[in-house]
């Protein structure tokens, strides 16, 4: 692995500059071994450097750095509920926030992708952001998907590497962009039928 202060600040620019995140909005983290690289609070993230990135414990401590996102206690309850994951996304997402905030079903898939790739998405029921509501919150979906909406509030990722958590968001946009083009120009756009949709599953 490369350098994890190295991957943290890369995949933030990466985020800003799809436009998943604006200024010092959103946050992601890294863990490495017994230590958690995350993003700081209140620095724009198209301009993250390596150096800025703060270091935290299993438990959410710093170590080394400034203050971290005020959505860290989110990320160390991820990473203590699901060992395999070992990085996390959150972002903001304008056409899947828009979908959501306009009562949008994310369970009726419309594209492939949506079952292929996400699978199983999640929606979060509307809680505090930068409070321990957001990971008690998501405790009862977190076995079960890589993939949340936080209602009012943002989209959650999760990956073995930043890499296949960024990927995720990115396909989350994506299908959501498409579904909101499909139903600006027709609101009855077909779902995948059940059996479609265990096809795609299984395969």
């Amino acid at each position: 692995m490369r350098f994890p202060r190295t991957l943290v600040a890369e995949f933030a620019r990466k985020l800003a500059a799809q436009g998943l995140i604006v200024g010092s909005e959103g946050n992601i983290s890294l863990r490495a071994k017994e230590y958690i690289y995350t993003t700081p609070t209140g620095v724009l993230k198209a301009e993250l450097t390596p150096s800025q990135v703060v270091v935290m414990d299993s438990g959410g401590k710093v170590v080394e750095g400034g203050r971290p996102s005020s959505e860290w206690p989110m990320h160390v309850a991820i990473y203590q509920k699901r060992p395999d994951v070992k990085a996390v996304v959150h972002a903001h997402p304008p056409y899947t926030l828009a979908l959501s905030l306009a009562g949008f079903d994310f369970s009726r898939p419309l594209l492939a992708e949506a079952a292929i790739f996400l699978k199983e998405i999640a929606v979060i029921p509307f809680a505090l952001p930068g409070t321990e509501e957001v990971p008690k919150a998501m405790e009862p979906y977190l076995q079960k998907s890589q993939v949340f909406i936080l209602e009012r509030h943002g989209a959650v990722t999760l990956g073995k590497d930043l890499a296949e958590a960024f990927n995720l968001m990115l396909i989350l946009e994506q299908v959501s962009r498409v579904t909101w083009l499909a139903l600006s120009l027709n609101s009855e756009a077909k779902s995948l039928s059940p059996e479609e949709l265990e096809r795609l599953r299984q395969s």
